[in-house]
This record gives structure tokens, C-alpha cells and sequence, in this order.
């Protein structure tokens, strides 16, 4: 009988938790799209000038937000394009300051993979004040004759359909929302049918928890036994790796400061937790093979192998943690309570590299190649995430890409607990998509173990 009521407790303990998460993802989810209005017309005239547009939320111009492209080559067609934000509700085209006649054709905006035309009767033009004299259209041209002192046209974008463009928006958010509800009871399923050996495996690693402790330290300790310098090695390579891509990007390719931030700072926080994840992948992979004596035994938790690795590496980079927060504070930068955030996006980070490698470590036992393709990940990985060059360089309806690697969200963590001081609950999209992709990666990864681990004495 009580045995029965811990089953339906549990039960209910389940359905309940089931709830407040399916609640959590449907209000907090979200798919914002970070996109760009593209708005793009072509031009002829009979005299080179440049041509300024004006973009506004509240049809107020201001000169911060204007574009200027220029006409060079009077007499030819030519196609003008000016990205602006997503939220603009009017644009103003100044048509330069000399005196001329020009035809405008094609006017539109562009917005991922959609677009429309813009009517040529919404042009908005006074006589009185913008000294156009004339305007007339043509076949879809538009021609216009300016005495020159400061001809322009006003366009609201509302009346032309932008805000039918951007509906994609509510749509794909709507989309979100509903595959992650569907990918969180996915997992919650998975998680019942194969609870007992993930629960299993949980509960060896706690039970092993002092011995864990025991193999990390002397783990650290023989990796550079018999060397004069000892332990030492451990951090001399990383700060020499360090100090060389300072010097290639700060003084061989003067690399400017990102957004007035030292780049060196940007760029060590954004090198420290590569270091322990590409380190710890690579150990940790190989941790059934260079611990085969102790996978031979009968007796012995072979589950372990992986964390030992793990925490092994971790003294490193906690060492480095400490030396990049000194770094900051020798430029002035004193840590807050934002800093504190970087004890979680550690915890990501050895949760990630655990997930990863009780998959990889088991599948290499039969499949030796296997370390070599991780190691070309890690190179790949290294600049896909990226650590030594701003995502923002490349289109935003391309960032995503990027965003898709969880080390995306534990670089960018860092950066946001030392230099953009913004906390992990502000990125609330982000944190959700890393811990369903961990979950994903670590109950294959715990499956995947559990089964192949019965013929590791074999194979080695």
C-alpha cells in the first residue's frame, strides 16, 4: 500500500511539474526575429548627387537616423538600398541639392523572404516646402524635376502594407511556442520511458561522489608528472595562446575595440570558456580508453570516468576565471553582482561537456577516428561560435545560425555577466533553447552509454 501511494505521489509530483513547464514556455517563449527592413528604389538622373533617407517611428527626422548613398553616373539606372529598422513607420528620400529631373522606379521593401511594392500615388510632397516642382507618373515611373535647394518625399510605410509584412513575426512566434510546448512533452515522455537508466546513472555518480573528488585531484596532478615545471604547464599554454591571438588581432590587425570595450577583454572572455570545453570534450572522450585498467574491473563505476575528466579540467578553468576578472580589474572594471551569474554559465558548461561526452566517450571505445573528428569539430567550432570575432558582422537574418551552437549561449553568458551585464532570465528564449538542446544531447548521450558500456572490457 505505500509503496502504491509513492507511485501515484510521484505520479502527481510528475503531471504537476509537467504543467508549470508546458505554463512557463507558452507565456515566456518567444521567437523574435532580429531582421531588417530593406527599402530600395531605382534611380536616373541628369546629375551625380548623393541621396539622404530619413527613417522615423513618429515622423520626426533627425540626422542620426539617415542613410546617404551616392549617384554617380548621371544618365544610367541605378539601384539604391538602405537597411533600416523594423519598427520605422516613415521615410523621407531627400533627393539631393542640385538642380535636375530624375525618374524613380521600383520602389519597395524587402523583409526575409517577402516583399511589396510601394504605390506611387502615397508620395507625400508640398510645393511650399520641399521644392519639388513637379511629379508625374508614368507606367509605374515616377518623374520629378527639383529646383535643388531641398527636395524630398515622405512615405508612410503603415499605409503601404509594412505592417502586413511583418506579421511573419506573430506567426513564427505563435510556431515557437508551440514546437517547444511540443519538444518539452517530447522529452518528458522520453525522460519516464527512460528514467530508470538515467536514474541509475544519476544515482552512481552521487554515490561515487568522494571517490570522483579523489581521481579528479590526482588525475590533475599526473597529467604533468615528471615535468620540471610541474602543474605549471597547465596555465602557461593557455595565457601563451592567449597572448598570441592578442597580439595577431590587437597589434598585427589592430583590432578595433567592440562597441568602445577593450577588445582584449572582449576577447579573453570570450577564450576562457572555449579553453575548458575544448580540453574537457577531448579528455573526456577519451576517458574509457586511457582508464581502460579500470574499466577491466568487475566492480568499478566505469560512469565516473567521464566527470573525473571533467572536474579535472574545471580546476583550470577556474584558475583563469580568477585571472580574467584581475585582467578586468586592472582596466578599471570592478566586478558586480552581474559577475557572480558567470558561477552558472559554468554549471552550463560542465553540464553541456557531460552531455556530449558520455556519447562520445562511448561510442570511441568501438570507434577509435571518432577522436579525430571531435578535434576538427573543436577547430571548426572555435571560430563558428563565435569567440574571436563579433556575430553582429554578418546579416542579422543570418545570426541564427550561430545561435543554434549551445556554446553560442555559454560565450555570450560570460560576455553578459563581465561586459554587458545583462542577466540569464533577460535572454529568455535563449536559455530555454540550451537546456532542451542539453536535454536532448545528454539522454541520448546517458542511452547511449547504458548500453554500449557492457562491451567496453571486451573491446579494450
Amino acid at each position: 500500500m505505500r509503496l502504491l501511494t509513492n507511485r501515484y505521489t510521484k505520479r502527481l509530483l510528475f503531471i504537476i511539474v509537467a504543467i508549470l513547464l508546458n505554463i512557463a514556455t507558452i507565456i515566456f517563449a518567444d521567437f523574435k526575429i532580429q531582421g531588417e527592413l530593406k527599402f530600395q528604389y531605382e534611380i536616373k538622373a541628369d546629375e551625380e548627387d548623393v541621396y539622404q533617407l530619413f527613417f522615423s517611428t513618429d515622423g520626426t527626422w533627425n540626422e542620426s537616423n539617415s542613410i546617404k548613398l551616392e549617384y554617380k553616373q548621371p544618365g544610367n539606372l541605378k539601384k539604391l538600398s538602405y537597411i533600416i529598422p523594423k519598427n520605422t513607420k516613415y521615410i523621407r528620400i531627400d533627393l539631393g541639392t542640385r538642380i535636375k529631373e530624375l525618374e524613380m522606379s521600383n520602389i519597395s521593401i524587402d523583409y526575409l523572404w517577402k516583399s511589396i511594392n510601394i504605390n506611387s500615388n502615397s508620395l507625400q510632397k508640398s510645393d511650399e516646402k520641399n521644392h519639388i516642382e513637379f511629379i508625374n507618373n508614368s507606367n509605374e515611373i515616377i518623374h520629378i524635376k527639383s529646383n535643388g535647394n531641398d527636395p524630398y518625399i515622405v512615405i508612410n510605410l503603415e499605409k503601404n502594407g509594412v505592417l502586413k509584412l511583418i506579421q511573419t513575426d506573430k506567426i513564427l512566434s505563435i510556431l515557437f511556442k508551440i514546437l517547444s510546448t511540443v519538444g518539452i512533452n517530447v522529452l518528458l515522455l522520453i525522460f519516464i520511458k527512460k528514467s530508470t537508466g538515467i536514474k541509475q546513472l544519476g544515482l552512481e555518480v552521487l554515490s561515487s561522489r568522494k571517490l570522483i573528488w579523489k581521481l579528479s585531484k590526482n588525475d590533475f596532478k599526473t597529467k604533468y608528472a615528471g615535468s620540471y615545471l610541474g602543474i605549471t604547464w597547465a596555465f602557461v599554454q593557455p595565457i601563451v595562446t592567449i597572448l598570441v591571438y592578442w597580439f595577431v588581432f590587437q597589434i598585427g590587425f589592430k583590432s578595433a575595440p567592440v562597441k568602445d570595450f577593450p577588445f582584449v577583454l572582449w576577447l579573453v572572455a570570450g577564450l576562457v570558456p572555449w579553453f575548458f570545453f575544448s580540453e574537457a570534450v577531448m579528455n573526456a572522450t577519451n576517458s574509457m580508453i586511457e582508464y581502460s585498467y579500470l574499466v577491466k574491473k568487475i566492480v568499478f563505476k566505469i560512469s565516473v570516468l567521464p566527470i573525473v575528466k571533467v572536474i579535472s579540467s574545471l580546476f583550470i578553468n577556474l584558475f583563469f576565471i580568477g585571472f580574467t576578472i584581475l585582467l578586468f580589474m586592472a582596466y578599471g572594471y570592478i566586478p558586480d553582482l552581474y559577475t557572480i551569474q558567470i558561477i552558472y554559465y559554468t554549471i552550463c558548461l560542465v553540464i553541456l561537456v557531460l552531455a556530449i561526452t558520455y556519447g562520445t566517450c562511448s561510442i570511441i571505445v568501438f570507434f577509435k577516428d571518432l577522436g579525430q573528428i571531435v578535434n576538427i569539430f573543436m577547430q571548426v567550432g572555435m571560430w563558428m561560435t563565435p569567440i574571436m570575432w563579433s556575430y553582429e558582422m554578418i546579416p542579422e537574418h543570418w545570426q541564427w545560425i550561430l545561435k543554434v551552437n549551445p556554446m553560442y549561449y555559454i560565450v555570450q553568458g560570460y560576455r553578459d555577466s563581465l561586459i554587458h551585464k545583462v542577466w540569464f532570465w533577460e535572454r529568455t528564449n535563449q536559455t530555454i533553447y540550451f537546456w532542451i538542446i542539453v536535454s536532448i544531447i545528454f539522454g541520448i548521450g546517458a542511452l547511449t552509454f547504458k548500453r554500449l558500456k557492457v562491451h567496453f572490457a571486451d573491446v579494450l
